[in-house]
């Protein structure tokens, strides 16, 4: 990751006080670069999408994880959008190229929190999905727009209680789509350990970089 220095402003220091100008350094996200781990963790997506599988991928931080599911899922901010709504043409644009929901788990999770975060975002973005494939918001049920959506794409799911699992297995289950949990390496281990969710759970770890900042 690149920084960027930038300037406070403030009044030039004064000639032979021996200051020098106030700076503030920040992270500046490069563009992101296709590599082999990328196309690797995209067949992977694809497989979990297309057979709704539950899906782990663990890693190191710093090997590409959340940038390359990030890149893939190509999730856009629905914080405006009602659903049936009429949707905006850059909306429509970035919806239309959204292939999976991209969800962080929070420190404080519980099946309440995940339902008014994901849960909201699965329903907006399955009215959207629809209303920009059928072209128009007639006919469009909740309960189409709730199982519109393929993948669910978890990051930090090192946090997620036990409860917090089982509430998205259920999910899975209802809604009918494929999810991918992400996190440290360790992380299948602990899934291990509750059989009726590990049993449905394929595997891929990746190795480091699974997407390069170039």
């Amino acid at each position: 990751m690149a920084t960027k220095r930038i300037r406070l402003p403030g009044p030039p220091p004064t000639e032979g006080s021996g200051s020098t100008p106030l700076t503030i350094e920040f992270l500046v996200e490069q563009p992101f670069l296709a590599t082999r781990e990328h196309a690797r963790f995209v067949e992977f997506a694809e497989a979990c999408a297309h057979y709704r599988y539950i899906g782990v991928c663990h890693g190191r931080p710093g090997v590409g994880k959340t940038r390359s599911a990030r890149e893939f899922s190509s999730f856009p901010d629905l914080g405006e959008y009602a659903a049936l709504r009429p949707i905006a043409a850059l909306l429509g644009e970035k919806v239309a190229r959204c292939r999976a929901v991209f969800y962080t788990v929070s420190v404080s999770n519980t099946p309440k929190t995940i339902d008014a975060v994901l849960g909201l975002n699965l329903i907006k973005l399955g009215y959207a999905r629809l209303t920009v494939a059928g072209g128009s918001q007639d006919e469009i049920t909740h309960d189409a727009a709730r199982i519109a959506c393929p993948l669910v794409i978890v990051d930090e799911a090192d946090r997620l209680t036990i409860k917090s699992l089982e509430h998205l297995r259920d999910m899975a289950d209802r809604h009918g789509f494929g999810l991918i949990l992400m996190g440290m390496p360790g992380l299948e281990k602990r899934l291990a350990r509750y059989a009726q969710l590990y049993s449905r759970i394929v595997t891929v770890a990746p190795r480091p970089p699974c997407a390069v900042a170039g």
